[in-house]
Protein backbone atom coordinates (compact mmCIF):
# COMPACT_ATOMS: atom_id res chain seq x y z
CA UNK A 1 0.00 0.00 0.00
CA UNK A 2 1.06 3.73 -0.73
CA UNK A 3 0.54 7.24 -1.03
CA UNK A 4 1.69 9.10 -3.81
CA UNK A 5 1.22 12.97 -4.94
CA UNK A 6 2.22 15.41 -7.92
CA UNK A 7 2.54 18.76 -7.27
CA UNK A 8 4.92 21.96 -8.18
CA UNK A 9 7.65 22.49 -6.27
CA UNK A 10 9.50 26.01 -7.06
CA UNK A 11 12.86 26.03 -7.53
CA UNK A 12 14.71 29.05 -6.01
CA UNK A 13 17.76 30.08 -7.95
CA UNK A 14 20.55 31.92 -6.45
CA UNK A 15 18.98 35.16 -7.54
CA UNK A 16 15.94 34.53 -5.71
CA UNK A 17 13.73 33.95 -8.74
CA UNK A 18 12.07 30.91 -9.17
CA UNK A 19 10.91 28.21 -11.46
CA UNK A 20 8.77 24.75 -11.08
CA UNK A 21 9.76 21.55 -11.03
CA UNK A 22 7.15 18.95 -11.15
CA UNK A 23 7.54 16.89 -7.92
CA UNK A 24 6.17 13.00 -7.41
CA UNK A 25 6.15 12.39 -3.46
CA UNK A 26 5.91 8.74 -2.26
CA UNK A 27 5.14 7.11 0.36
CA UNK A 28 5.30 3.41 0.93
CA UNK A 29 3.94 1.41 3.85
CA UNK A 30 6.66 -1.43 3.43
CA UNK A 31 9.57 1.43 4.21
CA UNK A 32 7.58 2.93 6.94
CA UNK A 33 10.17 5.59 7.37
CA UNK A 34 10.83 6.92 4.21
CA UNK A 35 9.06 9.55 1.66
CA UNK A 36 10.70 9.57 -2.08
CA UNK A 37 10.60 12.53 -4.03
CA UNK A 38 11.19 12.39 -7.34
CA UNK A 39 11.71 15.84 -8.80
CA UNK A 40 11.22 15.76 -13.13
CA UNK A 41 13.31 18.64 -14.87
CA UNK A 42 14.83 19.11 -18.12
CA UNK A 43 14.04 15.42 -19.19
CA UNK A 44 15.80 14.28 -16.37
CA UNK A 45 14.78 12.74 -12.87
CA UNK A 46 16.39 13.31 -9.68
CA UNK A 47 15.46 10.94 -6.47
CA UNK A 48 16.08 11.33 -2.70
CA UNK A 49 14.68 9.81 -0.07
CA UNK A 50 14.36 11.30 3.39
CA UNK A 51 12.64 10.70 6.53
CA UNK A 52 9.09 11.14 6.99
CA UNK A 53 9.87 12.69 10.30
CA UNK A 54 12.44 15.25 9.20
CA UNK A 55 9.45 16.39 6.66
CA UNK A 56 6.99 16.95 9.62
CA UNK A 57 9.48 18.51 12.11
CA UNK A 58 10.18 20.76 9.43
CA UNK A 59 6.62 21.85 9.11
CA UNK A 60 6.94 23.69 12.70
CA UNK A 61 10.65 24.69 12.71
CA UNK A 62 13.61 23.60 11.22
CA UNK A 63 14.48 20.09 10.89
CA UNK A 64 17.80 18.05 9.42
CA UNK A 65 21.66 18.70 9.90
CA UNK A 66 22.60 16.18 6.67
CA UNK A 67 21.66 16.52 3.41
CA UNK A 68 18.20 17.37 3.63
CA UNK A 69 16.55 20.33 5.88
CA UNK A 70 13.60 21.81 5.81
CA UNK A 71 11.81 24.75 7.53
CA UNK A 72 8.96 26.85 7.61
CA UNK A 73 8.95 30.25 5.59
CA UNK A 74 5.94 32.30 5.81
CA UNK A 75 2.88 29.89 4.37
CA UNK A 76 5.60 28.25 2.45
CA UNK A 77 8.50 25.26 3.02
CA UNK A 78 11.80 25.42 1.97
CA UNK A 79 13.18 22.40 1.48
CA UNK A 80 17.24 22.24 1.37
CA UNK A 81 18.89 19.28 -0.89
CA UNK A 82 22.60 19.09 -0.17
CA UNK A 83 25.45 17.30 -2.11
CA UNK A 84 28.88 16.76 -3.09
CA UNK A 85 28.76 19.92 -5.38
CA UNK A 86 25.13 21.77 -4.83
CA UNK A 87 23.06 23.12 -2.36
CA UNK A 88 19.39 23.12 -4.21
CA UNK A 89 16.51 24.86 -2.49
CA UNK A 90 13.11 24.17 -2.73
CA UNK A 91 9.90 26.51 -2.09
CA UNK A 92 6.80 24.24 -1.80
CA UNK A 93 3.44 24.56 -0.03
CA UNK A 94 3.10 23.77 3.57
CA UNK A 95 -0.08 22.86 3.36
CA UNK A 96 0.28 20.38 0.30
CA UNK A 97 2.86 18.72 2.30
CA UNK A 98 0.74 18.24 5.18
CA UNK A 99 -2.35 16.71 3.10
CA UNK A 100 0.61 14.03 2.12
CA UNK A 101 1.74 13.51 5.51
CA UNK A 102 -2.10 13.11 6.97
CA UNK A 103 -2.32 10.56 4.42
CA UNK A 104 0.61 8.49 5.28
CA UNK A 105 -0.56 8.18 8.85
CA UNK A 106 -3.57 7.08 7.95
CA UNK A 107 -1.83 4.34 5.50
CA UNK A 108 0.47 4.14 8.88
CA UNK A 109 -0.10 6.01 12.37
CA UNK A 110 2.97 7.45 13.86
CA UNK A 111 4.24 5.52 16.33
CA UNK A 112 3.23 2.25 14.22
CA UNK A 113 6.30 2.19 12.19
CA UNK A 114 8.19 -1.37 11.95
CA UNK A 115 11.65 -2.19 10.32
CA UNK A 116 11.44 -5.77 9.16
CA UNK A 117 14.93 -6.49 9.42
CA UNK A 118 14.48 -9.85 8.01
CA UNK A 119 12.73 -8.97 4.89
CA UNK A 120 15.74 -6.29 4.47
CA UNK A 121 18.17 -8.57 4.97
CA UNK A 122 16.42 -11.45 2.58
CA UNK A 123 16.49 -8.46 -0.35
CA UNK A 124 19.64 -7.46 0.05
CA UNK A 125 21.41 -10.87 -0.15
CA UNK A 126 19.79 -12.38 -3.10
Amino acid sequence: MRVASRTVFDFVRPDGSTAGVETELLYQADDPFAVTMRFHAGGAVATWIMSRDLLAEGMTGTAGIGDVRVRPAGRKLLLELISDRHVTVFRLSASTLRKFLDASYRLVPRGAERFDADAFLDTVLR
